[in-house]
Parts: structure tokens; C-alpha cells; sequence
């Protein structure tokens, strides 16, 4: 009678058991990389886009980082500009500038838990008549994890939604405080 109560146990935990290594082999074999890239037309000069980029105070209107609890290290604008966190649902990492170039482009490194994640960012702005173009790209590579693996898959998605939001929220911002070329950040 053991024989038969046994025999379905370790069906099951096979079964079980082949459902998890084939979860962490395709995990492995997924890419590891993300590539994201989202862009708004915004109706002012690079001119007047490029303060609310440079400085990492003004990135709290227009970005999430307004409602993650982090502060400003060192200065807030300009290459070196540093925002870090140590929150219990991000854990811990900071964003930096680590080059920007008035008024074409900001480069931005994040990093998570001491660096076992990192994103590398690029947001340029084109002269496009009396506006600009605004391009947010954000690359990473997730390693050899499988389970980021998995949620490389998504990236694109969940990631680009929020570039896409932020850049709307730019968009509003830099429009709605001036046009014209004179727009400063808050």
C-alpha cells in the first residue's frame, strides 16, 4: 500500500522538479539585455529642454524620482550630480550624471545593490524647427540571472512605459512654463 501513496508523491516532485530546471535553463538562455528607447517632440528650444535634464531636483517633476524617498549628494546639476536611495521595495542604488553636454545630451548611470544592477541612460535633445526632439535611451545588462532574464522579456514594456510617461509629464512641464525659449526648471 506505501508503494502506491509513494508512487504519485514522486511523480509529482519530478514532475515539479522538471518544471524548475526548465524555467532556470530558458531563464539562462534568454537575453540578459535591455535596450530602451522612447521619444516626445517638445514645442521649445534644446535651450529651454536641457536645464530640467542637467539637474536632478527638477528630474523630481517630470520623473518618478519624486515619489521615491533618495537625496541629493554633492551638487544637483551637471556631471556628478548624485541622487541615492535605500528604500525597502527599491533597495538601495543611486542615479548619477556622469557627462552632459549643454544643450544636446545628458548621460546618466543607475545603480542597484552596489552595482549588481546597472542601467546606463541617454536623453538628447535635436533642434527640430522652433522645438526639439527629446530621445530617452536606457541600456542594461542583467547578467547571467535567470530570473532577469525572464523579466528582460518585459523590460521593453514596463521600462518604455514609464520613459514614454516621463517624457509626456517633460513634455507639459518645459511647454507650460515657457515655450518660447526662456522656460527654466522649478
Amino acid at each position: 500500500m506505501l508503494r502506491t501513496v509513494a508512487r504519485p508523491g514522486v511523480i509529482v516532485a519530478g514532475i515539479l522538479a522538471l518544471l524548475a530546471a526548465t524555467f532556470l535553463i530558458v531563464g539562462i538562455l534568454l537575453p540578459g539585455t535591455v535596450d530602451v528607447r522612447r521619444t516626445v517632440e517638445i514645442g521649445a528650444s534644446p535651450e529651454s529642454v536641457f536645464p530640467f535634464l542637467n539637474d536632478l531636483e527638477a528630474w523630481t517633476e517630470w520623473t518618478p524620482w519624486g515619489e521615491v524617498d533618495s537625496e541629493l549628494v554633492g551638487p544637483a546639476a551637471g556631471t556628478g550630480a548624485r541622487r541615492v536611495w535605500d528604500d525597502p521595495s527599491l533597495g538601495s542604488g543611486s542615479l548619477t550624471l556622469v557627462n552632459t553636454q549643454a544643450p544636446a545630451r545628458v548621460d546618466y548611470v543607475v545603480e542597484i545593490e552596489d552595482a549588481t544592477i546597472r542601467f546606463e541612460g541617454t536623453i538628447a535633445i535635436e533642434a527640430d524647427g522652433p522645438g526639439s526632439v527629446v530621445s530617452w535611451t536606457e541600456r542594461a545588462d542583467l547578467g547571467w540571472n535567470p530570473i532577469l532574464g525572464w523579466t528582460a522579456l518585459t523590460m521593453d514594456e514596463s521600462q518604455g512605459r514609464q520613459l514614454s510617461e516621463s517624457l509626456e509629464r517633460l513634455k507639459r512641464l518645459v511647454e507650460e512654463t515657457d515655450g518660447t525659449g526662456n522656460a527654466s526648471p522649478p
